[in-house]
């Protein structure tokens, strides 16, 4: 096996990991969302349980304040959690890119080898074949 074969093989396998890592950032997009969307559901809960109609209203406001204060600053780092994952994701997929550009390079010089090896192949038994017949 030729070394640019061999070297497609190797970039093959560079960007199923690639892949891989890339999947993992989507999953981790994924999760920082829905852990931001609980949030926002958690403060709609507390807002919508400020209704002045229930007698202990006065009692929990304080607690509930320090809630949606609590959650603010979670909803803030799982924002600046996602960012940070957002652009990890883009630079696997700008690495990801490169490696399938030049894996689809090598291997369009590998295929250039091995076409080169069967025509010289070729025209060696086409030789052979003549200068047995003299």
């Amino acid at each position: 096996m030729s070394e640019t074969a061999d070297r497609v093989k190797r970039l093959n396998r560079i960007l199923k990991v690639q892949a891989q890592k890339r999947l993992l950032e989507e999953w981790r997009i994924g999760q920082l969302r829905e852990q931001r969307s609980a949030l926002e559901k958690s403060d709609a809960d507390i807002l919508a349980s400020l209704g002045v109609d229930n007698a202990l209203h006065g009692l929990f406001v304080g607690a509930k304040v320090s809630n949606l204060r609590r959650n603010e600053a979670e909803r803030t780092k799982l924002t600046e959690a996602e960012s940070q994952a957002e652009e990890r994701l883009r630079q696997v997929r700008r690495v990801e890119k490169s490696i399938e550009k030049a894996r689809n390079r090598t291997g369009r010089l590998a295929d250039a080898e091995d076409e080169a090896k069967q025509r010289d192949a070729s025209i060696d038994a086409f030789l052979a074949r003549t200068t047995s017949f003299e």
